[in-house]
């Protein structure tokens, strides 16, 4: 008889005393299954430790793809779990290079809307100092400027929503912000 057929007789009193057993009590032990085909990610990257290609699954095996990869002077890395190319570098810093996430772009000041008369302005500062900025208007591509200052003015005479983004050096992430110009 199942378990859920002894419940279901009227009656039915299991075995022992009948008294519940708090958990602490009875000693319970799970043995954990060893993982017995952890795979490994591959990730190629350039000089820089930007990763350009990411090796999930194989005919071969990873270790063989790396020592073939090594032996061809190609840069990468194995690693144990996932690894998101958009927001992860390869710190060539640190030995051996780890995959770590990329930083965010700190943008400080006020983004606020501001007059279509180019006198009222934004001014912003950024981190890193160095970095391209993009100004998209109806999304084309109006101005693009170089700083190497983290200083950032923006002033318009065009009335619109425009779309402000930050592209700064490896390893950081794309920074971006609107601006609603009246």
């Amino acid at each position: 008889m199942s378990l859920d057929g002894a419940w279901a007789v009227p009656g039915f009193m299991p075995e022992g005393d009948g008294q519940a057993v708090a958990l602490g009590e009875a000693p319970v032990t799970i043995d954990e299954p060893q993982v017995l085909n952890k795979t490994k990610t591959l990730v190629r990257h350039d000089a820089n430790g930007v990763i350009t290609q990411i090796i999930l699954e194989a005919a071969r095996p990873m270790e063989d793809i790396s020592k073939s990869f090594t032996e061809a002077g190609i840069n990468h890395i194995l690693y144990d779990g996932p690894v998101d190319i958009r927001e992860a570098y390869v710190d060539l810093s640190k030995n051996p290079p780890e995959i770590l996430p990329k930083p965010e772009v700190v943008i400080n000041g006020e983004i606020r809307p501001i007059k279509a008369d180019g006198v009222d302005a934004l001014h912003l500062t950024v981190q890193p100092e160095k970095f391209t900025v993009c100004v998209w208007f109806e999304n084309r591509l109006v101005h693009q400027e170089d700083v190497v200052d983290g200083s950032l003015e923006f002033a318009i005479d065009q009335v619109g929503s425009f779309r402000v983004t930050i592209v700064p050096p490896q390893p950081y992430k794309v920074g971006a912000f609107e601006v609603v110009a009246q």
